[in-house]
């Protein structure tokens, strides 16, 4: 099964993770990433195996006005797959990342054709822009094959604003994590007090909270620190933010990481990480399968998370982390708790890593979708 993944770049994500399972597998696929306009990649790449054979093509990405460059990315997606014909390489598997994503897919009329949702949230569309949001979502959802949800209340949302929505076949698959692979970096942290965030910094993203937490936490556990990894338009706010607070000896911010195995290393030397999704203003990871908790857990770290993606409730009932309200006390208390019983609690982290891992969620959707 050729299998074709396309997607708009920031960070890796699902559909990255799926290219690299296929490739692992021996089965020919092809990744095409468009950056996004806030990615600081400026240039589309295709990552291509294909008889066992690696290869790639970088282009420039379109610039320009939205419909302007949305219209662009349309003809280049046709293109790469244009060559790839010209390369004998004959996709009969299209999975989109989004509704955009999976459009030239529903239009080229390839075999099995999927909707993976990496999220569907409306709301956080321009208010002019939220029908056509809507609508195009609708349409690719009643002509593929499947749709793949991270989560299943993004279906819920999507009947929702759609009564009567039909589609063909509808599959929860959840974010993973790279817990086998992670064995030999899968640490015990030389310091049980170090906190990680890792992702988009950008407002509300509760970096701000934690650094406003710091001085409290340090009264009550004096060895505290942050490691924050990631990039955004938050982060020079974000370490005024530190150096306003005098933290800047407590607190490491990386930067961005391309390379996810750098990153998870970076995370497996820490304790505990954080998902502090403020609750009032966050309205993407309601809906969602958030990456950053599965990831935290597949290197083994308890996590503090706010009760906003579903996932949550599992981590506390679980015992792999707690549940914090979006403040400070509450943050403290989540803390003390875990590190009261760390080991616990991380033996309960890594289990729950251990049953997301990609193997097993890519294995069963895509037996899934073969099958029929």
């Amino acid at each position: 099964m050729a299998t074709f993944i396309s997607l708009h770049y920031f960070a890796t994500g699902p559909g990255q993770e799926l290219y690299q399972y296929l490739c692992e597998k021996g089965i020919d696929a092809a990744l095409w990433e468009i950056p996004f306009s806030f990615s600081r990649r400026d240039f589309c790449r295709l990552s291509v195996f294909q008889g066992g054979k690696l290869w790639q093509y970088e282009c420039p990405s379109p610039k320009g006005p939205s419909v302007w460059r949305y219209w662009r990315e349309l003809r280049l997606t046709r293109s790469v797959l244009a060559l790839l014909r010209e390369k004998g390489f004959s996709v009969d598997t299209y999975v989109g990342n989004g509704a955009f994503d999976t459009l030239t897919g529903v239009r080229e009329k390839i075999g099995k054709t999927v909707l993976l949702t990496i999220d569907y949230a409306p709301k956080a569309q321009p208010w002019f822009l939220r029908g056509i949001y809507r609508a195009l979502d609708k349409y690719v959802c009643e002509r593929v094959s499947s749709v793949w949800n991270l989560s299943p209340r993004m279906q819920e949302a999507r009947e929702k604003d759609h009564p009567g929505l039909k589609c063909r076949h509808v599959l929860t698959v959840p974010h993973g994590t790279n817990f086998g692979k992670l064995e030999a970096v899968r640490k015990l942290p030389s310091n049980p007090c170090s906190l990680v965030f890792m992702g988009h910094l950008k407002e509300n993203s509760g970096v701000d909270l934690v650094l406003r937490s710091m001085p409290s936490l340090i009264d009550k556990f004096p060895q505290v620190s942050l490691t924050v990894a990631g990039t955004g338009p938050a982060e020079e706010g974000l370490k005024k933010l530190t150096e306003e607070l005098g933290l800047r000896e407590r607190v490491k911010f990386t930067g961005f990481v391309e390379s996810h195995e750098e990153l998870e290393k970076i995370i497996c030397s820490c304790a505990v990480g954080l998902a502090l999704y403020n609750p009032e203003k966050d309205v993407f990871s309601y809906n969602a399968d958030p990456g950053k908790p599965k990831v935290y857990l597949g290197c083994g770290l308890p996590v503090i998370i706010t009760d906003v993606p579903l996932v949550a409730k599992e981590i506390e009932a679980r015992g792999a982390g707690k549940i914090a309200a979006y403040d400070t006390a509450s943050l403290s208390n989540a803390l003390s708790e875990i590190l009261a019983d760390y080991e616990k609690y991380r033996l309960a982290a890594e289990e729950m890593g251990r049953d997301y891992d990609w193997e097993k969620i890519f294995s069963s959707a895509l037996d899934d979708l073969w099958a029929k």
